[in-house]
C-alpha cells in the first residue's frame, strides 16, 4: 500500500514538473511566433511558404499544448485566444495584429501559470562568453554573426545576433527559453545538459552582442530607468522594442546597458516583503480595471514569491503578526474570488499593506539582525523537527518494547533517506525558490496529505493492539509476519515521509533566511542551526530513554493517539498548502489559528480535519464497542 501511496505523490510532483516545462515550451513558441510572423506574411501575402507552414505547426501545438495543461480558472479563456491566435495566423492577420496577440497571450501564460522568467541571481556574462565559445560559435560564428563554419549548408541558417531588428524583438527570457528548449526542425538543439545558470549567462551573452548603450551607464547612474526596468525580471522579460515604446530611447538605452551589466541589479533587487507590498498594489489596481483573474494571480503571486520567504523570520519576532498578515491575505483574495465591491478590496489591500509595512519594519530595513537570524534559525529547525521527531522516535520505541529491534533498520533507512534527500534539495534550493511557489506548496500538500493517510492507518493499526490481552495475543500469533509485510513497510514509510516534508519546507526557510541574513548575520544563522540540532538531538534521547519505562498498554494507546493527532495536523497542512498553491479555494472564517496542530481558519482546512478527526473517532467507538 505505502509504495503505490509513494509512487502516487512522486508522480503527481512529476506531472506538476512536466506541466511546468509544457507551459515554458508554450510561452516559447508565442515569442518565435510574436517575432518571426510579421517576416513572413506581409500585405495579406506569404512571403516564405515553408516559414509560413511553421507559423500555423506552432499555433496549433499551442492549442494542443494548453488544452492538457493543468486546469486553472484562466485555462478557457487563454485556450479561446490561443485558438483565435492560430485562427489569425491561418487568415494570414496583419504581422503587427498577430505579434501583439502571440505577445499579449505570452504574458497572460506567464502570470496564469506562475512561470519562472527570471534567473535567481545575476548571470556571470563572463561564463556566458566561454560557454558560447564551446557551444555556440561552431554555427553562430565567434561574433555571434551567424557565419560559423559549421553554418554552410544549414537551412534555416544561425541567427545573426547583430541583427537590431530582429533581436529588439527578443527577450532574454525568449534567448533563454530557446538554449533550454532548443528549435524543432532546425540544427538548434536543447542545451539541458546545462545547468540553469548557465543557460541564463549565455541568453544575456548572446542578447548583449552589438548592443550600443549610449548614454545609459550615466542615465542609470543618474537614478533614471530604475522604476521602469530596474529588476532582473524586467531586464529578462522585455524587449528592448516594447522598452523604447513605452518608456523613450533614453530608458532604452538604460535597459540596453543593464543587459550587458546585469551584476548592477544585484544590489537593487527587491527584498521580499517590497516586492509583496508592490504586487499587492498592482493586483488592486487590476481589480479596479475589472481584471479579477488577473487580480487574483498577482495577489496570489505577492504572498507565494513574497512574503512566504520571510514567514519563518517573522515567527521568530513576533508570531501573531505573521499569522495574521497570511489570514488576511487569503481574506483578500478569496473577495476578490467572490467579487467583492470595489471599496471592500481597497480596504483590504490597505490593511495588509500596513501590515506588510509593521512586518518589514520588525524584520529590519537592512536586513536580519544576529539575534533575529539566530532566533529564526533555532526555532525554524525545532518547530519543524518536532513533529517528525515525536513521530520517528514513537515508531522506533515501539519497536523496542515489542522485541522487535531487527526492524528498526528500515525505520532508521526512512529518516535517513529523507535527510539525504534533504541535503539534495538544499543543493538545488535555489532553483526550488525560482520556481513557481504554487509548485513548492503543491510538493509539501501532497507529501502532507500521503503521509496522514498512512498516519491513519499505523494509529488504527497501533490502537488495535493497546490492550494489553489483544497485544500479547497478538505477538504470540502474527507480530512476525506483520513486521515483515505491509506494516514494516507502512511504518518507514511514515518515517521518510514524515521527516522529508519537514526537511523540504525547512530547506526553502533556511534558503530564504540565509539571502535575508547577509554577510553580518550569516554566522547567528548557523549558530541557531546547531542550537536546534542540539535541542532535538537532546528531546530525541529523553523520548527514548523514558517512553521504554512506560506499561505496554497505555504505551501503545498514547503511541496510536501521537499517530492519529498528527494525521489530523498533516491533513490541515495539506489542505492549506493546496489553498497557497492556488489549488483548492480558501474560505475564511473567524476561527482559531493554530498552525502548530494544523488548524488554520478556513472552511476547508476545518472540513478537512473534521471529516478525518471523525473518522477516528468512529474507529475507536467501533474498537471499544468490538473489544467488550
Amino acid at each position: 500500500m505505502f509504495v503505490r501511496l509513494l509512487l502516487t505523490a512522486f508522480l503527481c510532483v512529476a506531472l506538476s514538473a512536466r506541466a511546468d516545462t509544457t507551459a515554458q515550451t508554450i510561452v516559447h513558441m508565442l515569442d518565435y511566433m510574436s517575432v518571426d510572423y510579421p517576416q513572413v506574411v506581409k500585405d495579406g501575402k506569404v512571403l516564405n511558404a515553408e516559414e509560413y507552414k511553421e507559423q500555423q505547426e506552432f499555433s496549433a501545438r499551442v492549442v494542443e499544448l494548453l488544452s492538457k495543461l493543468p486546469a486553472v480558472p484562466q485555462r478557457d479563456t487563454l485556450l479561446n485566444q490561443a485558438q483565435a491566435l492560430k485562427a489569425r495566423i491561418d487568415s494570414k492577420a496583419p504581422g503587427p495584429d498577430v505579434a501583439k496577440w502571440a505577445s499579449d497571450l505570452r504574458w497572460k501564460m506567464i502570470a496564469d501559470y506562475q512561470i519562472a522568467v527570471a534567473p535567481r541571481s545575476a548571470p556571470d556574462l563572463k561564463r556566458g562568453a566561454a560557454l558560447y565559445t564551446v557551444h555556440c560559435a561552431a554555427c553562430h560564428g565567434a561574433e555571434g554573426r551567424g557565419d560559423g563554419p559549421a553554418a554552410k549548408g544549414l537551412n534555416p541558417v544561425p541567427a545573426n545576433f547583430h541583427d537590431r531588428e530582429r533581436m529588439m524583438q527578443r527577450s532574454l527570457y525568449g534567448l533563454y527559453s530557446t538554449v533550454t528548449l532548443g528549435v524543432a526542425g532546425t540544427a538548434m538543439n536543447a542545451y539541458g545538459q546545462l545547468t540553469d545558470e548557465e543557460r541564463w549567462a549565455l541568453a544575456f551573452y548572446v542578447g548583449a552582442l552589438g548592443l550600443d548603450a549610449g548614454k545609459g551607464e550615466t542615465f542609470w547612474k543618474n537614478g533614471r530607468g530604475k522604476a521602469e526596468v530596474g529588476t532582473l525580471r524586467a531586464v529578462a522579460t522585455l524587449t528592448d522594442k516594447e522598452v523604447s515604446g513605452k518608456h523613450g530611447a533614453d530608458i532604452a538605452q538604460v535597459f540596453a546597458w543593464l543587459k550587458a551589466n546585469p551584476r548592477v541589479l544585484e544590489a537593487g533587487q527587491e527584498p521580499p516583503i517590497v516586492f509583496s507590498r508592490r504586487l499587492l498594489a498592482e493586483s488592486l489596481a487590476a481589480y479596479q480595471s475589472g481584471k479579477r483573474e488577473e487580480a487574483q494571480q498577482l495577489a496570489l503571486t505577492s504572498y507565494l514569491e513574497g512574503f512566504e520567504l520571510v514567514e519563518a523570520s517573522l515567527d521568530a519576532v513576533d508570531r501573531t503578526l505573521r499569522q495574521e498578515v497570511e489570514t488576511q491575505m487569503i481574506a483578500y483574495r478569496d473577495r476578490m474570488r467572490r467579487g467583492a465591491p470595489v471599496e471592500q478590496v481597497a480596504q483590504s489591500e490597505k490593511r495588509i499593506d500596513e501590515m506588510l509595512a509593521a512586518s518589514a519594519e520588525k524584520l529590519g530595513v537592512e536586513g536580519l539582525s544576529p539575534t533575529t537570524a539566530a532566533l529564526s534559525a533555532f526555532f525554524i529547525l525545532v518547530r519543524e523537527g518536532l513533529e517528525a521527531l515525536l513521530l520517528v522516535a514513537a515508531i522506533m520505541a515501539f519497536l523496542r518494547k515489542a522485541g522487535r529491534r531487527e526492524a528498526l533498520p528500515w525505520i532508521h533507512a526512512g529518516w535517513i533517506g529523507a535527510l539525504i534527500l534533504g541535503l539534495v534539495t538544499w543543493s538545488v534550493a535555489g532553483k526550488l525558490i525560482a520556481i513557481s511557489g504554487a509548485s513548492r506548496e503543491l510538493t509539501e500538500g501532497i507529501t502532507a496529505l500521503l503521509a496522514a493517510v498512512i498516519l491513519l492507518y499505523v494509529g488504527f493499526w497501533m490502537h488495535g493492539k493497546s490492550h494489553a490481552q489483544a497485544w500479547k495475543a497478538f505477538i504470540e500469533q502474527n507480530l512476525g509476519a506483520a513486521l515483515r509485510g505491509g506494516t514494516l513497510w507502512a511504518l518507514a514509510g511514515v518515517s521518510f515521509l514524515a521527516v522529508y516534508r519537514e526537511a523540504f519546507e525547512t530547506v526553502l526557510f533556511y534558503q530564504a533566511l540565509w539571502q535575508q541574513a547577509g554577510e553580518g548575520a550569516r554566522g547567528s544563522v548557523v549558530a541557531g542551526f546547531l542550537g536546534g540540532v542540539v535541542t532535538l538531538a537532546a528531546m530525541a534521547w529523553l523520548i527514548l530513554r523514558y517512553s521504554v519505562r512506560l506499561p505496554i498498554g497505555p504505551f501503545f494507546a498514547v503511541c496510536a493517539v501521537l499517530m492519529l493527532l498528527l494525521a489530523v495536523i498533516f491533513t490541515g497542512h495539506g489542505v492549506k498548502a493546496l489553498q497557497v498553491a492556488g489549488i483548492a479555494t480558501a474560505s475564511p472564517t473567524g476561527a482559531i489559528h493554530l498552525s502548530a496542530l494544523g488548524v488554520y481558519p478556513t472552511v476547508e482546512t476545518l472540513m478537512a480535519q473534521a471529516i478525518v478527526l471523525l473518522i477516528v473517532i468512529a474507529t475507536f467507538v467501533w474498537t471499544r464497542a468490538a473489544n467488550k
